[in-house]
């Protein structure tokens, strides 16, 4: 923490003083004009004190009215700028957000013209080590920094094209690569324990993800009038998706990609579970008063429940359930289907157009290990093309002595 005292000098005039302590020493940097103690305190409390200290010196050798990275953060995004193109109004505040936590919160006072690769640096290495908005007790992820940092490039990569700076600090910056959540993928066994303990009025909704592969917000927005069960087998029309507004609400959008607009097949006894169909505008999978699913509410009061139940031995026992060996979320249910599908041996083009990848890359990256005969095609391979070779014995010399 961080405190301003104020101090009169002989003159008459005001000096403000921040000080606090860093690391057992007592620190403290001194201002003339109010504003600019509160907004170092701020920094200090947000970013630690290196980082307050070089944004002061980086202000004091330049023009004091010089264009910041925080005011040049807010014009790239502002739609009047024409600076950023081709995005929705929930995914530019989305990107707002993102860099008053990021890299405004430690950079945002620094001159953009002046901004250097030490300065982002510093800024990665304070980033990594900060805790998650949801989860205080849990570090950022590596795929969250590699975003707030791809967003930090594309404002610098502006500033260049707009003639303020010669180059990019933050291009080729190193990120530490992390550990990204695996994917729980459930064998059949297991996600019949877990669809045990699904209260009854949602079996049908996780049925249905685990029997289509549908993302979550792709299948909460399906309408009746999306399901043709006069074909053989039924089908599903996923042309839409919930996405958050501008305001943090859902909002009705389209997929993710043009790929993920796709028609999907349903088995027989997922159409018969999904009951008796309802106006055609009317929402297959809604809570209790039609409107949008919550996940939030879906994990805390069903999921997250039933997981628990199903990775109990002693809640699977009576019923001679197979335990879960790892917690799923409703997303692993795509995981799963896609594993189910692979193991039957379905190509991973028809599984890259079932689960709506905009690229192959994704697929195979992502499943391609869960081909049930890669390994023992590639050692058959290897085998053939080295089939023979064996080490060249010189039996007209004696043995060296190692």
């Amino acid at each position: 923490m961080a405190s301003i005292g104020v101090r009169r000098l002989p003159s008459g005039e005001i000096r403000y003083r921040v000080q606090g302590r860093h690391e057992g020493k007592q620190l403290q940097e001194n201002f003339i004009h109010l504003g600019g103690a509160q907004q170092f305190k701020s920094l200090v409390e947000r970013a630690g004190w290196p980082a307050a200290r070089a944004v002061v010196r980086a202000r004091r050798n330049t023009d004091p009215d010089a264009l910041t990275l925080g005011a040049w953060t807010d014009k790239y995004l502002d739609p009047a700028s024409g600076l950023l193109t081709g995005i929705e109004d929930a995914t530019r505040e989305g990107y707002r957000r993102n860099a008053e936590r990021s890299f405004i919160a430690y950079l945002g006072q620094v001159p953009v013209a002046t901004l250097t690769r030490a300065d982002v640096g510093r800024w990665v290495n304070w980033q990594e080590q900060q805790p998650t908005s949801r989860r205080p007790d849990r570090p950022i992820s590596a795929k969250t920094v590699r975003n707030y940092h791809a967003l930090l490039s594309a404002v610098m990569t502006a500033a260049v094209d707009s003639g303020i700076r010669p180059d990019n600090p933050a291009r080729k910056t190193r990120l530490t690569r992390g550990q990204a959540r695996e994917g729980v993928f459930l064998s059949v066994d297991e996600y019949t324990t877990l669809l045990h303990f699904i209260p009854e009025g949602f079996t049908s909704f996780v049925m249905f993800l685990a029997n289509t592969g549908c993302r979550w917000g792709e299948a909460t927005a399906l309408t009746w009038g999306d399901l043709d069960a006069r074909v053989t087998p039924a089908t599903i029309r996923v042309d839409k998706a919930w996405k958050k507004s501008a305001g943090g609400g859902p909002i009705l959008k389209h997929p993710k990609s043009s790929r993920a607009r796709r028609t999907i097949s349903v088995p027989p006894d997922i159409v018969d579970a999904l009951g008796k169909p309802g106006r055609s505008d009317a929402l297959i999978f809604a809570n209790s008063n039609g409107k949008h699913l919550w996940m939030g509410r879906f994990r805390a009061s069903v999921w997250d429940p039933a997981v628990e139940k199903a990775i109990d031995p002693e809640a699977c026992e009576p019923y001679g359930l197979v335990p879960l060996r790892r917690k799923p979320t409703p997303h692993d249910l795509r995981h799963s289907h896609a594993s189910w599908l692979i193991a039957g041996g379905a190509p991973l083009p028809f599984v890259q157009a079932r689960l709506g990848h905009e690229s192959i890359t994704t697929t195979i990256n992502t499943y391609g290990h869960l081909q049930p005969d890669a390994h023992v095609r590639m050692a058959d391979m290897i085998g053939a093309a080295l089939a023979g070779t064996r080490p060249m014995r010189q039996l007209d010399h004696p043995k060296e002595t190692l």
